[in-house]
């Protein structure tokens, strides 16, 4: 079938999340520091900065190394905060300072969050082309987080819609997810494609749901044991996708 739409992942895909050079690890902390300080200032007392750190990012890895081993409620921005600072020793943390500390984490990373090379150009084509382009984002945060960081890059406009997984509950892989994407933008899995940079939740389980995968090739590609995963194409930059939906249409 003919192409008739794209859907993107978002960080690592639209957005960089990561400072530059930094690992995912390292912006992970970034955020959990600011949490830390935050609960500094309320006069709570923690461990040392470097255990606190490194025992949110085990938290963290367990967490995105399996999200069917949590119920789908749970996947949410305050949740997953109330139980990093529970592995603090903090387990009175009113709802108002509980907002408070997700805020700071999501402060300490915006900071840093950049656009990838030519997506303006590339956004602006596919939808001078005729197709449809919409968003699916795997995210705790709430999704108008992640809007406000679209909109300051000038990238919402040409964004049909946006499915955040924190907002509807449902998280990739699972064909759940995609086919919400597809529904908004009147798109059948034939004749649309996802483009990601995840092996596993963007290829793998985009093309469980029935659609094309494009994959933004990664140095360092994670895979849960036993699964493999070709994607139906590669590329290095987001301007190479053109050539691709060409071919496709």
């Amino acid at each position: 079938m003919a192409l008739h739409g794209i859907l993107f992942d978002m960080g690592g895909t639209l957005l960089h999340y990561n400072a530059p050079d930094a690992t995912w690890e390292q912006t992970e902390k970034t955020g959990v520091r600011g949490i830390y300080h935050r609960l500094q200032e309320t006069g709570y007392t923690l461990p040392p900065e470097t255990d606190a750190l490194d025992a949110a990012w085990d938290h963290a890895l367990a967490l995105w190394s399996d999200l069917d081993a949590h119920d789908v409620t749970d996947l949410k921005l305050h949740v997953q905060v109330r139980l990093i600072v529970e592995r603090w020793g903090v387990h009175d943390v009113s709802p108002d300072l509980l907002d408070a500390l997700g805020n700071a984490y999501m402060a300490a990373i915006q900071a840093h969050v950049t656009p990838l090379e030519g997506v303006h150009e590339t956004l602006q084509s596919l939808r001078e082309r005729g197709l449809r382009v919409g968003l699916i984002s795997n995210t705790h945060w709430p999704g108008v987080h992640h809007q406000h960081d679209l909109d300051r890059f000038g990238l919402t406009s040409y964004l049909e819609h946006m499915v955040f997984s924190g907002d509807v509950e449902a998280w990739k892989p699972h064909g759940e997810i995609f086919q919400l994407g597809l529904d908004a933008l009147d798109l059948t899995p034939d004749t649309a494609a996802y483009v990601g940079d995840s092996l596993y939740f963007d290829v793998w389980g985009a093309q469980r749901a029935g659609l094309r995968s494009v994959w933004i090739e990664q140095q360092h590609p994670w895979l849960p044991e036993g699964i493999t995963a070709t994607p139906d194409a590669a590329i290095k930059r987001l301007p190479d996708l053109l050539g691709i939906v060409e071919a496709w249409q």
